[in-house]
């Protein structure tokens, strides 16, 4: 088995070339990782009986409340059709951590950190108007994702 990666600077949108058997495990495994990649860009988002088509990268935070999934984006709120934990996984890739049990949020978003009583932070979005606690349970995982991932 021979892997070749081959960066090059380009315009535009990124280009991956597998070459290979199309029964061979290994290109089955990243043909999938690479589907998995395309469509964990954009999700599906409701309102009013209508589908949204919305890049992460548009949604400010997710909150889960009343046994579902709230997406808050730039002041709207719609609805996600999954469970807040599909979405954590689904979205870390794309600049989004938990930091409490029914909160995830886009990192990208968040314009200062201050710590709050019992050991819990506050984070203030970048709208002025939202904060959200950073719940004690998850600073530990947000300061990791913060200074490791991004």
């Amino acid at each position: 088995m021979h892997i070749k990666i081959l960066l090059e600077p380009l315009e535009g949108e990124v280009e991956v070339v597998i070459r290979g058997r199309m029964d061979d495990p290994l290109v089955q495994k990243l043909l999938g990782a690479c589907r998995q990649v395309e469509q964990a860009r954009r999700l599906f988002l409701y309102r009013d009986g209508r589908a949204f088509l919305c890049d992460y990268t548009e949604v400010d935070w997710f909150e889960a409340r009343g046994g579902g999934v709230t997406a808050h984006m730039k002041g709207e709120e719609l609805e996600a059709k999954c469970r807040l934990h599909e979405l954590a996984e689904a979205a870390a890739s794309r600049g989004f951590v938990q930091i409490s049990k029914g909160l995830l949020v886009n990192v990208s978003q968040i314009r200062s950190v201050s710590a709050a009583f019992s050991g819990n932070y506050l984070a203030e979005l970048k709208d002025g108007k939202t904060t959200l606690v950073i719940s004690r349970k998850y600073v530990k995982s947000f300061r990791s994702y913060v200074m490791e991932v991004l």
